[in-house]
């Protein structure tokens, strides 16, 4: 096993999940009132709406959502093969959480929100911008102690084109033309396992 000295972020929509907002999915199952993406309407009362919703009835919608095959196999290959697999997301903090828990993820990225007792409490944080997403793949990065440009990014949406920008290897995961426009590469695939031999880079350029 390689020691760990690179780093692979996830973009959630389309890549871990099908669809490209699962924000907004969660929140219609919630039956929450004006349920839209956290990160396509960005206003500052987005999370009174989830005043009172216990988090184990998000955790139970999730468990029941369908994810893209092989996520957990990728992870575990990026752990065997010295690379540490992050979930970035601009979505909310508890599904970013839910996903590295369930797929064993090191870390996770997205906006803040607040619960107590076992409930959230209406109270949320700044929305993410893809600005924000650099800045969290910057420090990520340092703390794990290595260079943005040695770390790879998979994503699917144009908000994941600053992400390829800043890391080494980008990955465009079934995406559109414009996204691909700003990746490395591009993979199509009914299996998240079709973005290892892109990933494979990062391993042979340290051998």
């Amino acid at each position: 096993m390689f020691a760990q000295n690179a780093a692979v972020f996830f973009s959630v929509d389309c890549v871990l999940v099908p669809g490209r907002s699962l924000s907004r999915l969660v929140e219609e199952r919630l039956g929450l009132s004006g349920a839209s993406g956290v990160h396509e309407s960005g206003q500052s009362d987005d999370a009174e709406r989830w005043r009172g919703i216990p988090e184990k009835a998000l955790h139970t919608q999730l468990a029941g959502l369908p994810v893209v095959p092989g996520v957990a196999e990728t992870t575990q290959w990026c752990w065997n093969n010295g690379l540490v697999p992050i979930v970035s997301s601009l979505t909310w903090t508890p599904i970013g959480a839910h996903l590295a828990e369930r797929f064993g993820f090191h870390s996770y990225s997205g906006r803040f929100l607040d619960a107590m007792n076992g409930r959230f409490t209406g109270r949320a944080g700044a929305p993410v911008t893809p600005a924000d997403q650099i800045e969290f793949v910057l420090r990520r990065a340092d703390e794990l102690g290595v260079e943005p440009t040695d770390c790879a990014a998979v994503g699917a949406c144009p908000t994941d084109g600053p992400l390829f920008d800043t890391v080494g290897l980008g990955i465009a995961f079934n995406a559109p033309p414009d996204v691909r426009a700003r990746a490395t590469t591009y993979v199509e695939g009914e299996d998240l396992r079709a973005v290892i031999p892109a990933l494979e880079r990062l391993t042979v350029s340290r051998v």
